[in-house]
Formats: C-alpha cells, sequence, structure tokens
C-alpha cells in the first residue's frame, strides 16, 4: 500500500476562495480510503490536529494552520439501485459538487438542480447541509460514510443519524472532527418534480411553457451569476453569515418597527430573517474598508478586494455584527468556518 506523501509548510493560497496567504505545516491529498489508512498508520492523525478540505470553499483562515491538512479528492460516481420511480448514487466525497449537479441533471435525476453553482464538494455538501432555492442537501442524501482517523473504524449513518439542521450536520460537531467522509449517497427521483417556489426561479422560467430539469439548473446559474462574485476573480467564501432565526416574540417585535422586512415562518413558531437584509439596513451593502468588502449586489458575501488578511477579513465581519445588533438585537452567526 502506498503511503499519502506528508509534505510540510504548504502554501494554502489555492486551497481556500478567499484568496488568504497561509501555510500548513503539514499536508497530505488523499485520493482513496487507502490512503486514509496508511496515513493512521504513520500516526500523523493522532499527532497533530487535524483539518479536512475539498475546495476551501467556506473556511476563513485567520493564521498559519499548526496541524495536517487533509486534501479530499475522493471521486467516482456509480450507480447503487434504480427503480421505476428513482435513483441511488454513490459519489466519491471529493466530487465537485457542480459537477454531481451536472451529471445527475444531464442523466434526468431530479433533485440537484436547484443546488446548481454551488461551490464546494460532494462531501463538504453534507457537512454543510448546503441549501438553496427551497431545496437542502439534507432532503436528498440517503447516508453518508466515512472513516474515523483516530479508531481506522469504518463507519455509515443514515439520512436521520446525520442530525442535518439548517447548514448544520452531526459532522460539524466536536464528536466527528476526526471523521473523513469517503462518499455520499443520494436517493433522487426518476419522475419530474421540479421546485419553482422562488419568486426568482419562476421569473426566470416564464417564457418557457414546460419548463424541464435543464431549464431550472440554467435558471438557478443566471440568478446566482447575477448576484454572487466569482471566487476565482474576487476572493469570498459565499454567504458569509447564516439567516438568523428568531422567536415568534422577536418576530412581532420586529415586525412593529419593520413592516415591510422580509420573513419566512418555520415549525415550532420560529422564523428566519434575510441577513441580507438586516446587513444592507445598516448601511452596509457595497461598503468598503480597506481591502475588505460586501458585495454591491449581495451584502451577505464579504469580499477580498486584494490581498486583505484573514483577521482583516474577521473583523470586517465582526463590524457587521455589531451594527446590526445595536440595530435589531439579532445576532448573525458566522456561516464560514474560521480558524
Amino acid at each position: 500500500m502506498e503511503q499519502p506523501l506528508i509534505r510540510k509548510n504548504i502554501s494554502l493560497l489555492r486551497y481556500n476562495t478567499f484568496g488568504v496567504v497561509v501555510t500548513a505545516e503539514y499536508f497530505a491529498t488523499i485520493h482513496t480510503s487507502d490512503d486514509l489508512y496508511a496515513l493512521k498508520e504513520t500516526g500523523a492523525t493522532a499527532e497533530h490536529a487535524l483539518l479536512i478540505i475539498g475546495k476551501g470553499s467556506n473556511i476563513l483562515f485567520t493564521e498559519d494552520f499548526h496541524g495536517l491538512v487533509l486534501h479530499n479528492r475522493i471521486e467516482g460516481i456509480r450507480m447503487i439501485e434504480k427503480t421505476g420511480d428513482e435513483v441511488i448514487l454513490e459519489t466519491g466525497s471529493g466530487v465537485e459538487w457542480d459537477s454531481f449537479v451536472g451529471y445527475c441533471v444531464e442523466h434526468r435525476y431530479y433533485g440537484t438542480e436547484n443546488l446548481s453553482l454551488i461551490p464546494g464538494t460532494a462531501g463538504a455538501a453534507a457537512v454543510q447541509n448546503i441549501g438553496a432555492y427551497g431545496v437542502e442537501a439534507a432532503d436528498i442524501i440517503l447516508s453518508v460514510t466515512g472513516i474515523d482517523l483516530h479508531t481506522g473504524e469504518k463507519k455509515s449513518f443514515t439520512n436521520k443519524a446525520c442530525r442535518f439542521g439548517y447548514r448544520h450536520s452531526l459532522f460539524k460537531t466536536p464528536a466527528l472532527r476526526s471523521f473523513f467522509i469517503t462518499s455520499v449517497r443520494f436517493r433522487l427521483s426518476l419522475q419530474p418534480r421540479l421546485n419553482l417556489s422562488y419568486p426568482q426561479l419562476v421569473r426566470e422560467t416564464e417564457h418557457v411553457s414546460h419548463p424541464d430539469i435543464l431549464d431550472v439548473r440554467e435558471a438557478v446559474m443566471r440568478v446566482r451569476r447575477s448576484k454572487l462574485p466569482d471566487p476565482e476573480q474576487t476572493g469570498n467564501a459565499g454567504s458569509f453569515f447564516k439567516n438568523p432565526l428568531v422567536s415568534k416574540e422577536k418576530w412581532e417585535t420586529l415586525l412593529a418597527d419593520y413592516p415591510d422586512m422580509p420573513w419566512h415562518a418555520l415549525p415550532g413558531d420560529r422564523f428566519k430573517i434575510p441577513a441580507a437584509w438586516l446587513i444592507e439596513q445598516c448601511g452596509w451593502k457595497g461598503k468598503q474598508t480597506g481591502p475588505c468588502a460586501t458585495w454591491h449586489r449581495q451584502p451577505l458575501v464579504i469580499v477580498n478586494l486584494g490581498h486583505a488578511t484573514g483577521k482583516e477579513i474577521l473583523d470586517f465581519s465582526r463590524a457587521i455584527q455589531k451594527s446590526v445588533y445595536e440595530r435589531f438585537a439579532v445576532f448573525l452567526e458566522p456561516e464560514v468556518l474560521i480558524l
């Protein structure tokens, strides 16, 4: 068995979409499960702090990483089962998410199309429970499989066991920090089941008499490209903050003061308030401080306009948090992993 090469003092510039200049003390690229077992045998996974990354599209590094970075490159998509109504696909956790969506759309497997153009990998989609335009990864994930890097044990988690929530899963908890997801299984429909519940998608497809799965994917991509910066051109990690969830009492107080406030009702008398609206009301849309700014078309996105450090980006985000809290008494929780 070939042992993965552990390299020292590797720049992480190309491994984080914010474009922050930092270094990993140790670094290894993982292509197969065998690489993980071989790496464990070296003792490195027990000796060092671990960080598992895919595309680095949801991370803000504020300093060099003093530990071992594992870059996930486990590829492959295969069919597990196909019935008259659905198909079960298993994808390597390192597969680029949008490539997987493109594969599903091409084969007319319904369920991923609303999640088009979200950066990252299939494994990260499960960790983060990514979501957009009325769909979450949790809606289509059947199970998640991986390896505990401390014990070497292979484990699989059902959808329920993953404890999916809003931008959350079991894999974000401290107990699973050493768990390396190797594959994800998805249950997708073979019958046309399009979700056009969002007004933006309705507008983008209204010229089509009978929109199909490709129309929805293209509509989602047009909307995202019109609002969000390309990380290849402008450093960013997408939405920096989660949309806050508030109680009914807090929602009623806010609505009384701001009757035009957008909101979305959730089960359990909770209400989701768009973080972008809160940020814009505080005057942050398109605002720049040094090399940091909010995107002029979407204030929920913080961008690196030049050579911003992670610390500068973090300070900028905290200034946004402070002003939103002072005005609305609502705390914005970062969606981005801050290291």
